[in-house]
């Protein structure tokens, strides 16, 4: 208002702490005038006044100077505006100054590289050597990140763009050096550092207008192993000195959070996605991990031993496909176990990492997997020949077209561990028949059937030696008088009885002739003849095959002392083989009804018998 209308006294009251007019035609007073001595009055950087102040009526008070003016109200207190020394000054000044941008309510403050001064507008006016006049609307959400997030100019540096709206979604960004805040309605505003890691890899996905979208979070460092990362509206870019920034989003980031991030045992990615995968999958490495998704299976993880064995199967393009689920761990023994598309792997700190797939998973589940007598699988699964064998802690499952089995550990795991001091020969079945010590007529017999390389258990039962017990390893059995069974491991290569079973070895239907030579030094000794007389030791086959506890009607020849094993030695001992009726002997093993008609329809030529005493058959 007019000078002359303005009384003192209340002019006073508006600006406490009024002091003595400067001297001149114009009198700065109250506020302004302390602010106006505090920059060297008439000898400072605004020089004499213009003008004295003029007030309205919402309590602006404004006084003009030779360099520049000052503005107060009891709010804000009085600023100085520099038009002739300031950087911000003049712009403001040249550009609509207080109906522009209002009146001053800070100072112009200035840091190495540029100045910058706020004004009742919310508009901050800025200059730097770099990008010369800029502003900032500090209302807005860019201009509130850029204090409430970042620390203002000092901290950032100076705008070197306008904001700049109309992007993306109806975004807008704005940059200060180094620093892009960009801000959309959905994301808030968020800065990116382009020349950083993160923002590099940001750019590279196209920044705001990628599938990234917009910041929601700002870069957070001081993480593990002095990382940082910053979350997107469709992702999240992390970074770490021994892995570099690499992006992760969708059903693998839901994959790698649920393992804790960073924090847990994936640590950090190690390559952005790779998609384009089997079955229109992805896959991305981590630190101490994979992530896997698929549309089959949406986003799940690897890691640990069990991680590497399904690398070492090819991962995700081998059998396994892709996992269904993470590891689940605090099974039995420590143990933890994790589900593929083709199957299972089961780690434990005593087996490993091991797979479990197709008819064997199947047998494996309906038993109770790990949790059955079977325990963790020890090795993969073995085929050969469309056969398939797998041991287990506990046994063995065995596999083939006409279905599975499980078999428990029994002695016929000593022919495959090295524990059997007898060769199978490579036979494709071997009948252990084992006594508990010498003297003893009572044995076990274990059928072990050979499946993929493996000898696996078929069955086990009962049998009888000779009266006498074995003879020691290397000790002849001697006539059959004395009762005695040989130890060793002896071929079959024939069968014998009254109707072939169904056998693949060579049968001989016995008849009323059928004789087994017994006497010494005869060319008959151990070897089948036809005679119908009976001489001496020579055993008559018709007649056990015939008579009431049929000892010979099914039967087959333990090759002892004779071809093709070796030569015959006199007196060594004959007449030893495999036959029914189930009582101590003369020195042949004998089985149930059932179980010698078995053996011979699964025996082909070459099969073997290993019999002895336990303490000499195995290690």
């Amino acid at each position: 208002m007019p000078e002359a209308q303005e009384p003192t006294a209340p002019a006073e009251a508006r600006n406490p702490g009024a002091a003595a007019a400067a001297a001149g035609p114009f009198t700065p007073i109250g506020g302004i005038a302390a602010k106006w001595r505090a920059l060297g009055g008439a000898t400072g950087v605004l020089g004499e006044p213009t003008s004295n102040e003029s007030c309205t009526a919402a309590g602006l008070c404004v006084e003009t100077f030779v360099g520049g003016e000052i503005h107060y109200t009891p709010s804000t207190g009085a600023h100085a505006v520099l038009l002739a020394s300031g950087n911000t000054g003049p712009r403001w000044a040249a550009t609509g100054r207080l109906g522009a941008f209002g009146h001053a309510i800070t100072d112009e403050q200035c840091t190495t590289g540029g100045c910058s001064q706020r004004f009742s507008s919310g508009i901050d006016l800025t200059w730097s050597t770099t990008a010369g006049h800029q502003r900032v609307w500090t209302r807005g959400a860019i201009g509130g990140a850029l204090y409430t997030l970042y620390g203002g100019y000092a901290a950032i540096g100076y705008p070197s763009s306008a904001e700049v709206c109309g992007k993306r979604d109806n975004g807008c960004v704005q940059e200060f050096g180094g620093l892009r805040i960009v801000w959309s309605a959905s994301s808030g505003a968020y800065g990116v550092w382009a020349p950083g890691a993160i923002g590099g890899a940001y750019s590279r996905t196209g920044a705001e207008n990628g599938w990234l979208g917009y910041p929601t979070s700002r870069e957070i460092c001081g993480l593990r192993s002095a990382g940082c990362k910053q979350t997107y509206q469709r992702g999240v870019i992390t970074w770490s000195p021994a892995t570099g920034a690499h992006v992760s989003r969708g059903g693998m980031l839901t994959a790698w959070s649920a393992r804790g991030a960073q924090d847990g045992a994936l640590g950090y990615p190690l390559e952005d996605e790779v998609c384009g995968q089997t079955n229109g999958g992805c896959v991305q490495k981590h630190q101490g991990g994979s992530t896997y998704w698929s549309p089959a299976t949406g986003g799940q993880s690897t890691n640990g031993d069990i991680g590497a064995r399904h690398q070492n199967l090819g991962a995700h393009t081998g059998y396994l496909g892709y996992p269904l689920e993470a590891e689940v761990c605090g099974q039995r023994n420590g143990g933890c176990y994790q589900r593929f598309q083709g199957g299972v792997i089961f780690w434990s700190p005593a087996t490993g990492s091991q797979p479990v797939r197709g008819g064997m998973k199947t047998h494996y589940e309906s038993l109770g997997r790990h949790l059955s007598y079977l325990g963790y699988p020890q090795t993969p699964e073995r085929c050969e020949g469309g056969e398939c064998v797998q041991p287990f802690q506990g046994g063995y499952i065995s596999w083939k077209a006409s279905g599975s089995r499980d078999h428990r550990h029994t002695e016929c795991t000593t022919l495959n561990d090295g524990r059997s001091k007898y060769s199978t020969g490579g036979a494709k079945r071997v009948l252990l028949t084992i006594a508990g010590g010498y003297g003893r007529s009572s044995a076990k017999a274990v059928y072990c059937q050979k499946v993929a390389g493996s000898y696996v258990t078929d069955w086990q039962t009962d049998a009888t030696v000779g009266a006498s017990g074995f003879k020691r390893p290397g000790v002849p059995s001697g006539p059959t008088r004395f009762n005695y069974s040989p130890t060793g491991s002896y071929s079959v290569t024939e069968a014998f009885g009254l109707g072939n079973p169904g056998t693949a070895l060579p049968y001989r239907t016995l008849n009323p002739r059928s004789r087994w030579g017994g006497n010494p030094n005869t060319s008959t000794y151990n070897k089948y003849f036809e005679s119908s007389t009976w001489v001496g030791y020579d055993e008559d086959m018709w007649y056990f095959a015939t008579r009431a506890t049929h000892d010979y009607r099914q039967g087959a020849v333990i090759n002892y002392n004779r071809p093709p094993d070796s030569p015959i030695v006199q007196d060594a001992g004959f007449a030893i083989f495999l036959h029914q009726n189930k009582v101590p002997t003369a020195g042949c093993i004998a089985l149930d009804d059932w179980a010698v008609v078995d053996y011979l329809r699964k025996s082909t030529p070459g099969d073997r018998i290993i019999m002895g005493v336990a303490a000499d058959l195995f290690r």
